[in-house]
C-alpha cells in the first residue's frame, strides 16, 4: 500500500472520508500501489460530473498520472467565470 496526503478545499470538502470539513486540513489515505488520481477521486466518491483540478505537489495532473508514496494531493473545484 501507498499513503497519500490529501487536501479538498472549497465545495469538495463534503467528500472527506470522515464527513465534511470545515477546513482543508490534509488527511492521509491508504491506495494500492499503482493507483491513479482516478482512483483516488473514486474512493473518495467525487463523482466525474463534478468539475475539479488537481495538483500533486503543487504540479496540475491529469486523471492517468500514478500517485507515488509521501505525495500531497491538492483538489479544487473547477474555476468558472466570465
Amino acid at each position: 500500500m501507498i499513503t497519500v496526503e490529501v487536501a479538498l478545499f472549497a465545495t469538495l470538502r463534503i467528500y472527506h472520508p470522515q464527513g465534511e470539513s470545515k477546513s482543508a486540513e490534509p488527511f492521509k489515505i491508504l491506495l494500492s500501489p499503482g493507483s491513479t488520481v482516478n482512483h483516488l477521486l473514486e474512493e473518495l466518491k467525487i463523482p466525474p460530473e463534478e468539475g475539479r483540478t488537481v495538483l500533486i505537489d503543487g504540479h496540475y495532473r491529469e486523471g492517468e498520472y500514478i500517485l507515488k508514496e509521501v505525495e500531497k494531493v491538492s483538489i479544487f473545484p473547477a474555476i468558472v467565470g466570465g
